[in-house]
């Protein structure tokens, strides 16, 4: 069930079956990070903001590996891929630390604004994947025009 006609990248295009992948590799991705979360949070007694800190860079390698090879079966381009990446996550960064802090000002608390932050940014970072960060010049990352 796609959403788009194959195209040169296998096929997937924008396709159901590759976003169930990317919420897999996701769920994968955030209980590492919230599992660090509270490991620094609560039995080591860091501040929520170093806590996070350490949570968020700590799951990278997982998610931007299998999301690259499984996920968006990327090829070449590997620095490029991990600079667009990096350059996401930054933004992902500033915006998860901002979620935090509302959420513990306002009394929702620390594991809630992370639950909030990732639903946020998990719509944002496929659509950026799929058409910046993973996108190679030889594929079109929604497949072929359709010729009229």
């Amino acid at each position: 069930m796609s959403t788009a006609a194959p195209g040169r990248d296998g096929g997937q295009g924008l396709s159901a079956r590759r976003f169930l992948t990317y919420l897999v590799v996701g769920v994968a991705g955030f209980a590492v990070d919230f599992g660090l979360l509270l490991l620094f949070r609560e039995v080591v007694g860091a501040p929520v903001w170093l806590a996070a800190t350490i949570a968020f860079w700590g799951s990278l390698g997982v998610v931007f590996l299998t999301n690259k090879y499984v996920t968006f079966a990327a090829q070449g381009s590997g620095h490029r891929q991990l600079v667009r990446y990096f350059i996401l996550l930054g933004f992902n960064y500033l915006a998860t630390l901002a979620v935090l802090y509302v959420a513990e000002r306002t009394g929702l608390g620390y594991q809630l604004g992370k639950v909030a932050a990732v639903a946020m940014t998990t719509v944002w970072n496929y659509l950026a994947y799929q058409l910046w960060v993973f996108r190679t010049p030889d594929r079109d990352p929604v497949g072929p025009i359709p010729s009229t």
